[in-house]
């Protein structure tokens, strides 16, 4: 999936999700690829046993469904607006045009 966010009638970053584990940022500005990649990058914290001393921690796998409400929480932070510009999986046209 791929989303756009707009702010004053201009793209302000596009996010590639893959599946879990694989989520890619593009930004102009250095301070709202940051702020992005803190938002997407975000590591959860479980137990790692029933005793309850240890905890971890790990990168956040997201479900298509988490990603999509996190990108729209994004937004709202961003002062932004989301909108979803390709789902299911992400082909490169200019590979598939330097193979034809």
């Amino acid at each position: 999936m791929r989303y756009e966010f707009e702010k004053d009638g201009r793209t302000v970053a596009r996010v590639l999700w893959e599946g879990p584990g694989q989520v890619s940022v593009e930004a102009d500005d250095p301070s709202t690829k940051a702020t992005v990649d803190r938002y997407l990058a975000s590591e959860v914290t479980y137990m790692s046993g029933f005793s309850g001393e240890a905890l971890q921690s790990r990168r956040r796998d997201w479900t298509p469904w988490e990603f999509e409400r996190a990108c729209h929480n994004l937004a709202r932070n961003l002062r932004a607006t989301v909108k979803r510009v390709q789902t299911g999986p992400v082909e490169d046209t200019e590979r598939e045009a330097v193979a034809g």
